[in-house]
């Protein structure tokens, strides 16, 4: 699909392309032209996105952060690390939202954003049952 602008055709791919060197350099201005769907360096898009949300950090909704504080489960800087990975994982086995299983809770995380939904603390997992998840992870 292209479109002219300014008497010059403009593909969606060399838009993207060009927005993703804009946020690799980190400046406002778009990269150089190029008219494949790899970057400046070889990298497709699909291999930048995925280093993007690779690096993402794992965040906690509204209800899971109150559910946190609630239930006084203690998040350490390890546990954090440990959830983003189990996030990556779920993520590369097509998982979108992901039962994420510790030794002091139990997440439900929505893999793709790295967003945690709710928490449930060890003692409570033992009578739940959990729905609307694809998958589990247990770390």
């Amino acid at each position: 699909m292209s479109s002219q602008i300014n008497g010059s055709n403009y593909s969606m791919a060399d838009a993207i392309i060009r927005q993703t060197e804009k946020i690799r350099s980190g400046s406002g201005q778009a990269g150089p032209k190029t008219s494949t769907a790899t970057g400046a360096a070889g990298n497709s898009f699909q291999e930048i996105l995925n280093r993007q949300l690779q690096q993402q950090e794992i965040t906690f909704s509204k209800h899971a952060s109150s559910r946190t504080e609630e239930r006084n489960i203690e998040m350490t800087r390890t546990d954090l690390t440990k959830l983003n990975e189990a996030c990556d994982k779920a993520s590369k086995k097509g998982i979108k939202d992901a039962l994420v299983i510790t030794d002091k809770a139990a997440f439900i995380v929505n893999a793709p954003s790295k967003v945690v939904v709710t928490v449930i603390d060890k003692n409570e997992m033992k009578d739940n049952v959990f729905t609307n998840i694809d998958g589990a992870v247990f770390i």
